[in-house]
């Protein structure tokens, strides 16, 4: 795995003003579960998020989420043609302003709420449980890794809001999935793509627990009796990561 550093207040139009690093040729998950956990223990003033699938494609859909009623804010006062501090001060914002609004009860649903939300073929399960099973196959070329200034380590979504279109859970839906398997699994926030959430946790979850979380994801998925959900059990049980599809068509 190449690493690229970044350093604070860099100028790179190519990356978010979050982004401390690049990563490239990444060939295992595990490389980057390390290089998180390193970040996380040297950073302890910002939760660290990444990337994760078809980087563009997320970079835009984020750009979009963020321009939400919820999430929007004002922009009257910076001179983005003049100023080249705007950029920043306008990211940094966004991050509070995003962090703040996800701590309003009012706009975050229920775990129930999610059920049927992502129902899908079988074979999608399929999708799942392979991606599980080895999530390099969705990492992009190349993954940012972010510092986001929040503390509240369940709101590093913040730092890259997504879910723009409305077929997909939005950024308060990936919350309240983000909440509920911290709270009843331990799972921590681990990256964002384009069509896939990632989680992680210090070890692999038991069998018993890893049982509850499929039954709990059941209900959303749908195909219930897909044979793709015992897979997706068994990986859970042997990785300590956890992947889902969070868009209309996440295994495409």
């Amino acid at each position: 795995m190449k690493i690229d550093r970044i350093p604070d207040r860099a100028q790179d139009p190519r990356t978010s003003v979050l982004t401390r690093a690049r990563l490239r040729d990444v060939q295992d998950v595990d490389d980057i579960l390390t290089l998180v956990s390193a970040e996380r223990a040297a950073n302890l003033d910002s939760r660290i998020f990444i990337t994760l699938d078809d980087l563009a494609q997320a970079s835009y859909t984020s750009m979009h989420a963020g321009e939400a009623d919820e999430l929007e804010v004002a922009t009257d006062d910076l001179d983005f043609l003049n100023d080249p501090g705007a950029q920043r001060r306008f990211e940094l914002r966004q991050v509070a302003h995003a962090a703040a609004q996800l701590g309003r009860s009012e706009l975050i649903p229920s775990w129930d709420e999610l059920h049927g939300t992502r129902e899908c073929p079988p074979d999608w399960i399929d999708r799942i449980a392979a991606v599980n099973e080895d999530p390099s196959t969705i990492l992009d070329d190349e993954i940012h890794v972010l510092h986001v200034p929040v503390s509240d380590s369940l709101a590093a979504i913040a730092g890259f809001p997504n879910g723009y279109f409305s077929v997909d859970w939005d950024t308060f839906q990936n919350y309240t999935v983000t909440r509920h398997l911290a709270d009843a699994y331990g799972y921590r926030p681990l990256g964002i793509g384009a069509s896939w959430i990632g989680f992680e946790r210090d070890t692999p979850l038991s069998r018993l627990k890893a049982n509850e979380l499929i039954e709990e994801l059941k209900p959303i998925y749908g195909s219930i009796d897909a044979p793709g959900w015992t897979r997706f059990e068994d990986a859970l049980t042997r990785r300590r990561t956890l992947f889902l599809g969070y868009t209309d068509n996440f295994a495409d």
